[in-house]
């Protein structure tokens, strides 16, 4: 399977000009999951589609900016393209309407439940991020930035700014890191609910 990159600009690459910029509008007017935000129309405005692809996976990293490209792809009437751009996924018709807006999952849930305890108690940030980077949740620029702060609780706070890109899965495996470097920790949040089990 092509790299999500690849793929989205490969669709894009086979629109039109006037279907770029009725894509484009589209983009901006999108609603999207919890977290994120519409791309700015500025950005986009005399973007090419190498350009557009960029700004898609910036803003929603490349498995949420596929599913966003899709359903901007069918708001502008080319289905042919959503389709192919995600492979096996049934059609719009087929899902609900609010696929892109769905509520959180437990390990969302979990992690916007105690972001404070996690920005105060999570000491082990470097090797956080190394376990994070492995299972490709984090880019090394942002393992970078992340870095970079000064105290671990401006890390952990960098950190979660780039959770809306994690998606479901995402969020499931910085628990399961989270698990594995400090047990205790998770032991203490997760007491009284249903910790979700970081898969």
């Amino acid at each position: 399977m092509a790299a999500c990159w690849e793929r989205i600009l490969r669709a894009l690459d086979e629109l039109s000009a006037a279907e770029l910029r009725r894509l484009k509008a589209a983009l901006n007017r999108l609603p999207v999951a919890p977290g994120y935000a519409p791309i700015p129309w500025g950005p986009m405005e005399e973007a090419d589609a190498d350009d557009l692809t960029r700004l898609v996976i910036g803003r929603y990293r490349e498995g949420y900016g596929l599913e966003v490209v899709a359903e901007a792809l069918r708001r502008i009437h080319r289905r042919d393209l959503a389709f192919r751009l995600v492979g096996d996924d049934a059609p719009s018709s087929a899902r609900p309407p609010d696929d892109l807006t769905a509520a959180p999952s437990p390990a969302e849930a979990f992690v916007a439940r105690h972001r404070a305890a996690l920005v105060q108690r999570v000491r082990r940030v470097a090797a956080l991020l190394d376990l994070l980077q492995e299972e490709g949740l984090v880019t090394s620029e942002e393992v970078a930035t992340v870095a970079a702060a000064p105290t671990p609780q401006e890390q952990m706070r960098r950190l979660l700014a780039t959770a809306p890109a994690w998606g479901r899965r995402g969020h499931g495996r910085f628990l399961k890191a989270l698990r594995c470097l400090h047990p205790c920790l998770m032991e203490e949040l997760g007491r009284g609910e249903d910790l979700p089990d970081g898969e």
